[in-house]
């Protein structure tokens, strides 16, 4: 029985590590992620129904988020590229710009100190019709750098108009770029959710006939310990019936020969009291004898005495 119980306890032993060492495998597998190749058949075949069904359900929604980011990421590079490209057209006109009011500047410099110089001249005139005509031309020359600052002026204006257009534009590009990106999200949402379901869905299946195999492993291993269990009673009631039988044959036996042994002793020993009796009975025999002679020389003693004595 102690023999059995030890084996028992070193079964449930080894169970206990072989439990411990499909758990820790299954962590190991978690943690290291998606292998490929030979070494990851081997993993899957080494590793349970659950552990492949979970690396499969990580490589699948890994390989879904990565869609999912490639979407909003090209959503993202495309507003990246039209940002770039109006950025670089604003550099464009803002150097076209800086350029004209670098020329201009140039230009009314000149103008300006060319007016300067015929004032003195103009100053200098008494003819009147001179003087008009002169007055005239610093006129003229005066509305043309006027003019030129008014185009300068203008275009700066055309420039701000364009920006002002090209700003809604870009609103209504990012409010559509907006539109894109949520109406990605809320599709990328949904097959998310679905692929979330479905794959929870797998890894409880996974599981339940993992449960199933498991509980079937288990009840056929409980069921040949039981039946190990039942056939070492079995063979101990056995031994012990065995057992039993051989005492109480051996038992009997030395019944009966203590029963031959005590018959023996109790003949030898009631022969013995017969021979002891019988010599009580001579030794009283011989007592009696001997005490009658010594009153017979007893009184003859005496009467010699009273004789010796008369």
């Amino acid at each position: 029985m102690v023999e059995v119980e030890v084996q028992l306890t070193a079964q449930r032993e080894s169970r206990i590590a072989a439990r411990r060492k499909r758990i820790q495998e299954k962590l190991a597998a978690i943690r290291q992620g998606d292998t490929t190749g030979t070494q990851e058949a081997t993993q899957q075949q080494e590793t349970s129904k659950t552990t492949q069904q979970l690396l499969e359900s990580s490589r699948r929604l890994l390989r879904l988020r990565h869609d999912t980011q490639q979407g909003v990421t090209a959503v993202r590079v495309a507003g990246d590229e039209h940002e770039n490209a109006r950025q670089q057209r604003e550099e464009h006109v803002r150097q076209e710009l800086r350029g004209k009011l670098l020329a201009e500047a140039e230009s009314s410099a000149a103008a300006n100190a060319e007016v300067a110089v015929r004032w003195g001249a103009v100053l200098g005139l008494d003819v009147p019709q001179e003087l008009f005509q002169a007055i005239e031309e610093q006129r003229l020359s005066c509305e043309a750098v006027i003019a030129s600052k008014d185009r300068l002026i203008a275009d700066i204006r055309a420039v701000l108009k364009g920006k002002d257009e090209e700003y809604v534009k870009l609103l209504r590009r990012q409010a559509a770029d907006v539109d894109t990106l949520l109406g990605a999200m809320a599709r990328q949402l949904a097959d998310l959710a679905a692929a979330y379901r479905e794959e929870l869905e797998n890894v409880e299946r996974a599981l339940l006939q993992e449960r199933a195999e498991l509980l079937a492993s288990n009840r056929k291993e409980v069921g040949t310990l039981l039946e190990a269990r039942s056939a070492a009673e079995a063979n101990f009631t056995e031994k012990y019936l065995g057992a039993v039988e051989s005492y109480a044959a051996n038992l009997e036996e030395l019944r009966h020969a203590d029963a031959e042994e005590y018959q023996v002793l109790k003949i030898k020993l009631e022969s013995d009291i017969a021979v002891l009796e019988q010599h009580l009975e001579t030794m009283r025999a011989t007592y009696q004898l001997n005490a009658e002679k010594l009153e017979y020389n007893y009184r003859v003693l005496l009467e010699r005495d009273a004789e010796n004595t008369a």
